[in-house]
């Protein structure tokens, strides 16, 4: 921060960092693997496919936290990398 403002290519910068660690992938990666893991971390954590397998309700909320930061990730990425 300079002079109490925040510098917004920094700020983007730190969210496109902290989007790679989300889906645990690095920067490098293909947009055809970008997809594929983010299909892949969607159908591990998706809230209704671990209900369907037994997973406690007390656990859901963290599942269905955990599903909406792959998915704001999946998301800046696709924007950043102009996928459309």
């Amino acid at each position: 921060m300079r002079g109490g403002r925040v510098d917004p290519a920094h700020n983007l910068a730190e969210r496109t960092a902290a989007a790679y660690r989300t889906l645990e992938i690095d920067a490098s990666v293909s947009n055809e693997e970008l997809t594929r893991v983010y299909r892949r971390l969607m159908s591990r954590h998706h809230p209704d496919k671990l209900k369907a397998n037994g997973l406690p309700e007390s656990m859901l909320e963290h599942a269905k936290q955990r599903t909406q930061a792959i998915r704001e990730a999946y998301e800046l990425l696709r924007e950043q990398r102009g996928m459309g």
